[in-house]
């Protein structure tokens, strides 16, 4: 029977160096939440349909693997992280001192249409910030990404700030439901304007004019901003919501976030946004590689109380493809060894090795022959590692080790009792 070997459409097998770089991304976003504060949430691969459905938005619903499972449930493959997270907190988080912080990295699923930097399963790596009303918790989120971009030597990004809470209040005071409030986004979100305003015009008409110029605002300057919405004739609650948008700015720009601006003509998809929204985009990249807001409403339409929350999601996927378009390779901290055993493994053989890793090599043990010895040689000089060590029954009797470098072409011989102080030497 023959099988087809190549994955689903819009699926990877990964394989080094790709599946190395991206791990060596989770890992040090890990490392950089942890430092915050934040403690790691795993959450299942697979959910309850409408964890999803009550508050995703219209265009998460469409591009869902939904599917009945064998007890007739219908599941689905998780499109994102924060729903499972609100989900989690009300069955086991409730009663914990707030606020709670938390951090997640894993596959996500989306039956979109595969395109560069659009893959059906990709990789998250988040945060969510749970009971701090504060916009001192949403820019805790930009100086995350901050320090993590840092860490993995990534500059020359934007960060992007919005605020859904402005549209939303006007469209209230509109009149205009909350189901409708969320259809009008998704249309800002996929730029299509027209849509957007069409609906808009159906419930308030001098509404689309205002709609027009508040996505006309877009500027780095706190003050420019500022002189543009003063022409516009906005309620209390929405100067309030923009003046929280540009104290952001402030405070992002003085902590030297990215290079950072807001624009009032963007949105995003997910329709449990209420206020402060971001992304992060990159001048030669077609897509943005993250971005988050606040969502005070998501857990009390989970039958939950009212808590304040804020969060985002990167996509590694996408940050390696922008790191690796600047020739971006990720720094090799360990030295890599393989031991050469001319001979069967023995207790020495294992002595040897595990010497050198516990030293923190990296630690590849061949039992070979002579002859095959210049051909493996050739293999792992090619794929990068750093020294060879010899261990045949002539080393064995000796008590002595051959080790070569191998970037250096160099050799030496070193008494086996002395092996542990070598392998410091050679990292």
């Amino acid at each position: 029977m023959k099988i087809r070997l190549d994955p689903l459409r819009g699926m990877r097998d990964l394989v080094s160096p790709e599946s190395e770089e991206l791990y060596y991304l989770m890992k040090k976003f890990s490392e950089v939440a942890t430092r915050y504060g934040y403690e790691l949430i795993i959450l299942p691969t697979l959910e309850l349909f409408e964890v999803f459905s009550v508050k995703s938005g219209p265009e998460i619903k469409k591009s869902m693997y939904v599917f009945s499972d064998k007890g007739g449930r219908q599941v689905c493959l998780r499109p994102e992280f924060t729903a499972g997270v609100a989900r989690a907190y009300l069955r086991l988080m409730r009663d914990k001192p707030k606020p709670i912080k938390l951090y997640y990295v894993g596959q996500a699923f989306r039956y979109e249409e595969p395109q560069a930097g659009r893959y059906r399963e990709f990789f998250q790596a988040g945060v969510e910030y749970l009971g701090d009303s504060s916009i001192n918790a949403d820019v805790e989120l930009l100086l995350l990404i901050r320090d993590y971009y840092r860490a993995v030597g990534l500059n020359n990004y934007r960060i992007k700030i919005g605020n859904i809470g402005l549209y939303r209040n006007l469209f209230s005071a509109w009149g205009i439901p909350e189901e409708t409030q969320d259809l009008i986004i998704h249309y800002l979100d996929k730029k299509e304007v027209e849509k957007a305003l069409s609906l808009v015009g159906e419930y308030n008409a001098s509404g689309q004019t205002l709609i027009e110029e508040l996505m006309s605002i877009s500027s780095s300057e706190p003050e420019e901003i500022r002189e543009q919405v003063s022409r516009l004739r906005l309620d209390s609650r929405s100067l309030e919501e923009l003046e929280k948008t540009i104290k952001i700015l402030e405070l992002s720009r003085e902590l030297d976030v990215g290079d950072s601006y807001v624009d009032l003509g963007f949105a995003r998809g997910l329709a449990y946004y209420t206020g402060f929204i971001f992304e992060v985009v990159v001048p030669d990249a077609t897509f943005s590689i993250g971005g988050g807001g606040r969502y005070d409403k998501l857990v009390s339409i989970y039958g939950g109380e009212d808590l304040p929350a804020t969060g985002f999601a990167l996509g590694l996927d996408r940050t390696l493809l922008v790191l690796s378009s600047r020739g971006w390779r990720p720094p090799e901290k360990n030295v890599k060894v393989v031991l050469l055993a001319l001979t069967n493994y023995t207790a020495e053989v294992d002595r040897v090795a595990t010497t050198l890793r516990n030293a923190g090599c990296v630690v590849d043990v061949r039992i070979v022959t002579k002859k095959k010895v210049g051909e493996v040689l050739g293999d792992v000089a090619e794929k990068g590692y750093d020294y060879a060590v010899f261990l045949g029954e002539k080393e064995l009797s000796e008590g002595v080790l051959t080790i070569k470098n191998l970037r250096e072409k160099t050799q030496k011989s070193v008494s086996m009792d002395r092996l542990g102080e070598v392998a410091h030497e050679l990292l």
